[in-house]
């Protein structure tokens, strides 16, 4: 049997251990509360946006038709914007994410890649991907950081030198359950039913405006509207998919730390237990010692 010494110290670095992951639970906990109250809040802009797509004659949109909008046929050159997180203490997070990229990589080897995050950088990287550009967002995922990787891979595309840009990423479903998700935000083949799904996927209900008969003048023109909405469409989509990525990251973090923060205590428990049997075993043992030292004497 081990020692009392050596058991208490055990003891001490378990309950340090179990402090400190109770406290990246209840960190990661508040984080995750966080980024879902963020992809709440921008709902309303969601509908406002909504509103105006509607309101565009269809047929007017159709002769502006932005490049967003239009299929490439055959498809050259592929993209994938892989979101990984910064940190790790996630549990599978990202291993379950990176799994998906031999599933979504071209045969002939004709697909670039975009890095968001720390450990996505490290994997492609490390395993000969080729990467492209690396991006790093915080927490907050801050509107202005998503314009940068919007615009960069809006440059490419409508360069020619990608024929489409997709993403993978843990979709939030609820605490316990993100599902790695590869999903094309370019180019977008039905302007109205990809608005619609993301309306859908944001479990929002919107009635379509009915039906005006007058003449509506747009201004500057329904040219410049379309394309200044595509633009508004890709970035918004980008940033609904940092937000999902950010509250699965979170949430597998404060699960994670759950599961260690049990274990750790769980340990604790057995360890007591092992240290109240060695003192024990100890004290028997003294109670011996002196009962045989004094029959001894006695003799």
């Amino acid at each position: 049997m081990k020692g009392v010494k050596e058991i208490k110290g055990r003891i001490r670095a378990v309950d340090s251990v179990a402090k400190i992951t109770l406290a990246m639970q209840l960190v990661s906990a508040s984080k995750m509360k966080r980024s879902q109250d963020f992809a709440i809040g921008g709902r309303p802009y969601l509908l406002s946006l909504a509103e105006v797509i509607a309101r565009l004659p269809k047929k007017k949109v159709d002769k502006n038709i932005h490049p967003f909008f239009v299929d490439r046929t055959p498809v050259q050159r592929r993209c994938i914007i892989v979101v990984g997180t910064d940190r790790g203490l996630c549990g599978v997070l990202n291993n379950n994410l990176f799994r998906q990229l031999s599933k979504g990589e071209d045969a002939d080897g004709k697909c670039s890649y975009i890095s968001v995050g720390k450990k996505a950088m490290q994997f492609l990287s490390r395993n000969g991907y080729d990467l492209i550009a690396s991006f790093f967002v915080n927490d907050k995922v801050q509107y202005h950081e998503v314009q940068g990787i919007g615009e960069f891979v809006s440059q490419k595309f409508l360069a020619g030198e990608i024929d489409t840009v997709e993403v993978l990423y843990q979709r939030f479903v609820n605490t316990l359950k993100y599902v790695p998700v590869l999903q094309k935000i370019l180019p977008m083949s039905d302007f109205y039913e990809e608005f619609s799904g993301m309306l859908a996927a944001a479990q929002l209900d919107f009635e379509t405006p009915s039906f005006d008969p007058r003449p509506l003048i747009f201004e500057p023109s329904v040219r410049e509207i379309v394309d200044h909405i595509a633009s508004i469409f890709l970035k918004y989509n980008l940033h609904q998919v940092l937000l999902e990525a950010k509250a699965s990251e979170h949430s597998a973090r404060m699960v994670a730390m759950k599961s260690a923060t049990d274990n750790a205590e769980a340990l604790g428990q057995e360890l007591r237990l092992e240290y109240n049997k060695a003192r024990q075993y100890a004290i028997t043992n003294e109670i011996i010692e002196l009962a045989v030292a004094s029959g001894e004497r006695e003799s």
